[in-house]
């Protein structure tokens, strides 16, 4: 089964070959800084400026606004419930706060190979064990999704009647079925992958064949994204402006 991986479409993009340590840390002061601004007016300058950001990096609108739309629900309900709690005015920068963020940390996936930003988390001496859960959690995900197809498409070899819906009889003992079945298999089968890993000397470490380099570009990315982060949050706090 075809997949599509948050950086399909790292390659293409003109920040792909920047250090990788300095666009994790760049991106998450950006991401600090738009979090504790207050401000209406500057946060909307925030997002505007990241959006600038996300189509520097050449990367597909549709492919960004997917990404963006798994959490809308999430950004809505923290809009929604910062909206009965402290009114519109809140609510209303709690939803451009959020989404700023969202599309940074978009932005930051979209255009680094994965591996590339654990071996900068592992600069960073962020604790192995995340690192671990990260690798594998991303990697079990496809894992997953390949079970999934491969008993849908058993199911409809062998005449599978849909239910009418979700709370149908039918389609509930469905769900339930393959439920269990799909963890017993994806147990079983990410067994054997990892078994293959160790055999492969896996120990843990984020190893790739690209060495990280902390040349100009990556400089000058991370001042520029550090400069503008912290103009923003102090013009928010009224300490310059």
């Amino acid at each position: 089964m075809k997949h599509t991986t948050i950086d399909h479409f790292a390659k293409a993009s003109p920040f792909y070959r920047i250090d990788p340590r300095a666009k994790i840390i760049g991106f998450l002061m950006f991401v600090v800084c738009v979090a504790l601004m207050q401000s209406l007016t500057f946060l909307s300058l925030a997002l505007i400026f990241i959006f600038m950001v996300g189509v520097a990096s050449a990367v597909p609108t549709w492919h960004f606004a997917t990404r963006y739309l798994v959490s809308f629900p999430f950004i809505i309900f923290a809009s929604v419930t910062a909206f009965f709690a402290s009114g519109p005015e809140i609510s209303l920068s709690m939803f451009v706060r959020i989404s700023t963020c969202v599309i940074a940390l978009i932005i930051l996936s979209t255009t680094t190979d994965f591996l590339d930003i654990l071996k900068g988390f592992q600069w960073m001496r962020v604790p192995q064990i995340f690192l671990s859960l990260l690798l594998f959690m991303y990697r079990y995900i496809f894992l997953l999704r390949d079970e999934l197809h491969r008993m849908s498409q058993a199911r409809r070899a062998r005449s599978f009647r849909q239910g009418k819906h979700i709370f149908d009889r039918i389609g509930m003992r469905t769900i339930s079925y393959a439920a269990g079945a799909i963890l017993v298999r994806a147990s079983e089968r990410g067994n054997r992958i990892y078994d293959a890993m160790l055999t492969r000397g896996y120990d843990g470490k984020v190893r790739t064949l690209t060495p990280l380099h902390f040349g100009a570009p990556a400089w000058f990315l991370l001042l520029f994204l550090s400069s503008i982060s912290l103009f923003l949050l102090l013009s928010d706090w009224k300490v310059i402006l």
